[in-house]
């Protein structure tokens, strides 16, 4: 999945007050090799200018959509429920994860993880059974599937290595 968003308007659309901070998350996003940035000189009528294309990882992903945004809930519930639907099992809104689990996965405390399940749960965000904690908001946490080079990487994890990948022995 490729993107050549202008920075300006991630700004704009998620009411960050400064460009910069964008940029920092790319490059951060970037060193966790979760998306490369590929720059370009473009030369146009007003002369040169850089055009940044950013490529993301489209093996293991999550789709949240904007709807998130105008939900009438606080931001910090907003992060914990992306946090939670990045533990879903693939292709499910539902993780298997204890709370106590969750606390060491996230890095927060059990009380915190405790605290926004009880109210994403009383908001209908959530619900909690046996089985684990579902995601109920399809409208705005989709469901996704893997690509199947995911797949046959998880099943045949010695096939295909990410070396494979990065020196483009697998396209």
């Amino acid at each position: 999945m490729e993107s050549y968003i202008k920075q300006d308007n991630l700004t704009n659309f998620y009411g960050i007050k400064k460009t910069d901070q964008i940029r920092e998350w790319l490059h951060k996003f970037e060193s966790l090799g979760l998306i490369s940035i590929d720059k370009s000189d473009i030369y146009g009528q007003y002369g040169k200018f850089n055009r940044c294309s950013y490529q993301l990882d489209t093996e293991h992903f999550v789709l949240i959509t904007n709807k998130l945004y105008d939900e009438p809930i606080s931001k910090e519930l907003k992060g914990f429920l992306i946090l939670l639907k990045c533990k879903c099992l693939n292709g499910t809104n539902t993780t298997l994860y204890s709370q106590n689990r969750l606390a060491e996965e996230l890095g927060l405390a059990k009380g915190t993880i405790s605290k926004y399940i009880n109210e994403a749960e009383e908001k209908g965000y959530v619900k909690r059974n046996k089985k684990g904690i579902r995601l109920l908001r399809e409208d705005i946490f989709l469901k996704t599937s893997e690509s199947p080079l995911a797949i046959i990487k998880n099943v045949y994890p010695e096939i295909i290595t990410d070396e494979d990948l990065a020196r483009g022995y697998v396209v």
